[in-house]
Protein backbone atom coordinates (compact mmCIF):
# COMPACT_ATOMS: atom_id res chain seq x y z
CA UNK A 1 0.00 0.00 0.00
CA UNK A 2 1.57 3.37 -1.15
CA UNK A 3 1.17 6.14 1.51
CA UNK A 4 0.82 9.44 -0.46
CA UNK A 5 2.13 12.72 1.74
CA UNK A 6 1.41 15.98 0.75
CA UNK A 7 4.06 18.55 2.83
CA UNK A 8 3.31 22.52 2.15
CA UNK A 9 6.08 25.27 2.77
CA UNK A 10 5.54 28.43 4.43
CA UNK A 11 6.86 30.74 2.54
CA UNK A 12 8.42 33.78 3.43
CA UNK A 13 9.54 37.15 1.73
CA UNK A 14 12.75 37.07 3.35
CA UNK A 15 15.36 40.11 3.09
CA UNK A 16 18.15 39.66 0.77
CA UNK A 17 22.02 39.94 1.77
CA UNK A 18 22.44 43.17 0.66
CA UNK A 19 18.72 44.98 1.93
CA UNK A 20 19.71 43.25 5.31
CA UNK A 21 23.08 45.53 5.05
CA UNK A 22 22.00 48.37 3.33
CA UNK A 23 19.34 48.36 6.27
CA UNK A 24 22.01 48.03 9.29
CA UNK A 25 24.06 50.81 7.40
CA UNK A 26 21.27 53.24 7.10
CA UNK A 27 20.48 52.37 11.10
CA UNK A 28 24.51 53.00 11.71
CA UNK A 29 24.25 49.49 13.42
CA UNK A 30 22.30 51.52 15.81
CA UNK A 31 18.69 49.90 17.13
CA UNK A 32 16.04 52.15 15.76
CA UNK A 33 14.43 52.24 18.75
CA UNK A 34 14.30 55.51 20.84
CA UNK A 35 14.08 54.41 23.74
CA UNK A 36 16.65 51.89 23.34
CA UNK A 37 19.54 52.71 20.60
CA UNK A 38 21.86 50.14 21.48
CA UNK A 39 24.96 49.56 19.67
CA UNK A 40 24.68 46.32 18.21
CA UNK A 41 28.29 45.60 16.85
CA UNK A 42 31.60 45.53 18.56
CA UNK A 43 34.94 43.80 18.04
CA UNK A 44 35.40 40.28 19.44
CA UNK A 45 38.16 39.76 22.19
CA UNK A 46 38.82 36.37 20.58
CA UNK A 47 39.62 37.44 17.42
CA UNK A 48 40.90 40.40 15.87
CA UNK A 49 39.41 39.52 12.38
CA UNK A 50 35.75 38.68 14.29
CA UNK A 51 33.21 40.40 15.83
CA UNK A 52 29.95 40.47 17.66
CA UNK A 53 26.92 41.46 15.95
CA UNK A 54 23.39 41.76 17.79
CA UNK A 55 21.28 43.20 15.20
CA UNK A 56 18.45 42.27 13.04
CA UNK A 57 16.58 43.49 9.97
CA UNK A 58 13.46 42.92 11.29
CA UNK A 59 10.03 43.70 9.10
CA UNK A 60 7.61 45.77 9.53
CA UNK A 61 5.20 44.35 8.09
CA UNK A 62 5.27 40.27 8.17
CA UNK A 63 7.39 38.38 5.49
CA UNK A 64 4.44 35.80 5.66
CA UNK A 65 0.76 35.53 5.60
CA UNK A 66 -0.48 35.17 9.90
CA UNK A 67 2.91 37.20 11.07
CA UNK A 68 2.85 40.41 12.68
CA UNK A 69 1.03 43.18 10.98
CA UNK A 70 1.16 41.36 7.70
CA UNK A 71 -0.44 43.47 5.00
CA UNK A 72 -1.72 41.41 1.90
CA UNK A 73 -1.84 44.83 -0.16
CA UNK A 74 2.10 44.80 -0.54
CA UNK A 75 3.98 42.71 -3.55
CA UNK A 76 6.04 40.10 -2.69
CA UNK A 77 8.70 42.83 -3.84
CA UNK A 78 7.53 45.42 -1.82
CA UNK A 79 7.84 43.30 1.58
CA UNK A 80 11.37 42.37 0.97
CA UNK A 81 12.14 45.57 0.23
CA UNK A 82 13.87 48.48 2.07
CA UNK A 83 10.65 50.24 2.95
CA UNK A 84 9.25 47.20 4.50
CA UNK A 85 12.42 46.91 6.96
CA UNK A 86 13.84 48.57 10.68
CA UNK A 87 16.96 48.07 12.07
CA UNK A 88 16.82 47.07 15.40
CA UNK A 89 18.65 45.14 18.58
CA UNK A 90 17.75 41.34 19.01
CA UNK A 91 15.65 42.20 22.05
CA UNK A 92 13.45 45.11 20.39
CA UNK A 93 13.07 42.79 17.15
CA UNK A 94 11.89 39.93 19.18
CA UNK A 95 9.55 42.29 21.33
CA UNK A 96 8.02 44.06 18.79
CA UNK A 97 6.61 40.48 17.35
CA UNK A 98 5.14 40.01 20.33
CA UNK A 99 0.45 39.71 20.89
CA UNK A 100 0.82 39.10 16.85
CA UNK A 101 2.42 42.25 16.60
CA UNK A 102 -0.58 44.43 18.55
CA UNK A 103 1.58 46.81 20.61
CA UNK A 104 4.34 47.90 18.06
CA UNK A 105 1.80 49.31 15.05
CA UNK A 106 3.46 49.65 11.61
CA UNK A 107 2.70 52.98 11.40
CA UNK A 108 4.90 53.30 14.57
CA UNK A 109 7.60 51.18 13.54
CA UNK A 110 7.62 53.23 10.46
CA UNK A 111 8.05 56.53 12.07
CA UNK A 112 10.84 54.88 14.70
CA UNK A 113 12.87 54.06 11.44
CA UNK A 114 12.31 57.27 9.71
CA UNK A 115 13.24 59.48 12.81
CA UNK A 116 16.49 57.03 13.48
CA UNK A 117 17.50 57.75 10.42
CA UNK A 118 17.61 61.38 10.74
CA UNK A 119 18.90 61.08 14.22
CA UNK A 120 21.68 59.08 12.25
CA UNK A 121 22.26 61.91 9.34
CA UNK A 122 22.33 64.70 11.68
CA UNK A 123 25.29 63.26 13.46
CA UNK A 124 27.26 61.49 11.02
CA UNK A 125 30.68 63.25 11.58
CA UNK A 126 30.52 64.43 14.56
CA UNK A 127 32.83 63.15 17.95
CA UNK A 128 31.67 61.61 21.07
CA UNK A 129 32.54 65.24 22.48
CA UNK A 130 29.99 67.02 20.24
CA UNK A 131 27.10 64.36 22.63
CA UNK A 132 29.47 64.14 25.98
CA UNK A 133 31.20 66.88 27.94
CA UNK A 134 34.49 65.82 29.16
CA UNK A 135 35.68 67.27 32.67
CA UNK A 136 38.66 66.63 34.46
CA UNK A 137 40.87 69.32 36.18
CA UNK A 138 40.51 71.32 38.69
CA UNK A 139 37.12 73.68 39.78
CA UNK A 140 37.08 76.06 42.54
CA UNK A 141 34.76 78.19 43.71
CA UNK A 142 34.00 80.59 46.36
CA UNK A 143 31.73 83.93 47.18
CA UNK A 144 28.69 84.42 48.94
CA UNK A 145 25.40 83.75 47.39
CA UNK A 146 24.60 80.93 45.20
CA UNK A 147 28.17 79.14 44.83
CA UNK A 148 28.68 76.30 42.65
CA UNK A 149 31.88 75.00 41.54
CA UNK A 150 31.12 72.40 38.96
CA UNK A 151 27.73 72.63 37.11
CA UNK A 152 27.33 69.89 34.67
CA UNK A 153 23.62 69.83 32.91
CA UNK A 154 24.26 67.60 29.63
CA UNK A 155 25.94 64.42 29.33
CA UNK A 156 29.42 64.02 30.70
CA UNK A 157 32.54 62.17 31.61
CA UNK A 158 34.41 63.32 34.78
CA UNK A 159 37.68 61.90 34.35
CA UNK A 160 38.80 60.25 37.41
CA UNK A 161 41.16 62.50 39.63
CA UNK A 162 38.49 65.59 38.64
CA UNK A 163 38.83 67.85 41.86
CA UNK A 164 35.39 70.17 42.47
CA UNK A 165 35.05 72.56 45.87
CA UNK A 166 32.87 74.87 46.66
CA UNK A 167 32.96 77.36 49.71
CA UNK A 168 31.37 80.53 50.99
CA UNK A 169 28.36 81.35 52.43
CA UNK A 170 24.76 80.67 51.40
CA UNK A 171 23.84 78.28 49.26
CA UNK A 172 26.82 76.33 48.87
CA UNK A 173 27.57 73.37 46.31
CA UNK A 174 30.71 71.77 45.18
CA UNK A 175 29.33 69.63 42.08
CA UNK A 176 25.60 69.71 40.31
CA UNK A 177 25.15 67.24 37.52
CA UNK A 178 21.72 67.74 36.00
CA UNK A 179 19.00 70.24 35.62
CA UNK A 180 18.56 72.50 38.40
CA UNK A 181 14.83 72.12 38.53
CA UNK A 182 12.10 69.44 37.05
CA UNK A 183 11.19 71.56 34.26
CA UNK A 184 14.68 72.10 33.17
CA UNK A 185 15.05 68.37 31.99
Amino acid sequence: MAVSTTMTFAFRDEFSIKVRDALAKRASYICSNPACRSITVAAAASDPEKFLFLGKAAHITAAAPKGPRYDPALTDAQRAGVENGIFLCSGCADVIDKNGGADFSADLLHSWKAAHEEWVRANLNKSIDSFITVIDGEHHARGAGKVTGLDVRRPALIKPGTVSTAEGYGEVTATRIGPEREDEA
